[in-house]
């Protein structure tokens, strides 16, 4: 069995593969997605996704962006916040161990989509499809509320970094705090 494994708690030498759901309208993106989790279910639409999220699932990968439109607005229905909003709407259960990552290259929409996700519980993160990020490592000499601290910064920096450099924000005098004219 290929894909990614984990051993199973009760048998520590029988591995289980996990159980990924991968919502994406790219096929060009579910392929290299696919080549890398051969075991892993492709979703491309709303409907389809909410439907297999009835099903437990290790990691859930979701898109913002679907029907080949780039840069949709969160309030629509046939993006990847409408799962958000689905998953939102009362407890499920079979998902509160579930991995969620969101892949969305729309930074904007992908932040919503993170914030209100952590806010109902889940473990999520944000990483833009085919963006290897490196890993933080531990410093002894750094507390963990500091290293998470410093972690957050990061991501805020390349969130940040994802923005549109044709706005930059008004300059802000340093004394007072006020916006210069």
């Amino acid at each position: 069995m290929s894909g990614p494994s984990s051993l199973n708690p009760r048998f520590p030498l029988a591995k289980t593969t996990l159980r990924l759901l991968f919502l994406d309208d790219d096929p060009e993106r579910a392929s290299a997605f696919l080549e890398a989790h051969p075991d892993a279910v492709w979703v491309k639409t709303v409907p389809e996704c909410v439907e297999k999220l009835s099903e437990p699932w290790d990691e859930v990968h979701l898109d913002h962006d679907l029907g080949g439109e780039q840069f949709v607005h969160v309030d629509r229905d046939d993006c990847g916040m409408e799962v958000v909003r689905w998953l939102s709407r009362e407890p499920r259960k079979h998902l509160r161990r579930t991995r969620f990552t969101v892949h969305s290259h729309n930074i904007a929409a992908a932040f919503e989509m993170v914030m209100q996700l952590q806010a109902v519980g889940f473990q999520v993160d944000a990483r833009p499809f085919g963006v290897e990020l490196p890993e933080v490592e531990p410093d002894p000499a750094i507390g963990l509320g500091r290293l998470r601290l410093l972690q957050r910064a990061r991501a805020l920096i390349r969130r940040l970094r994802g923005l549109d450099p044709l706005v930059k924000p008004e300059p802000v005098d340093a004394d007072s705090h006020d916006r210069v004219p």
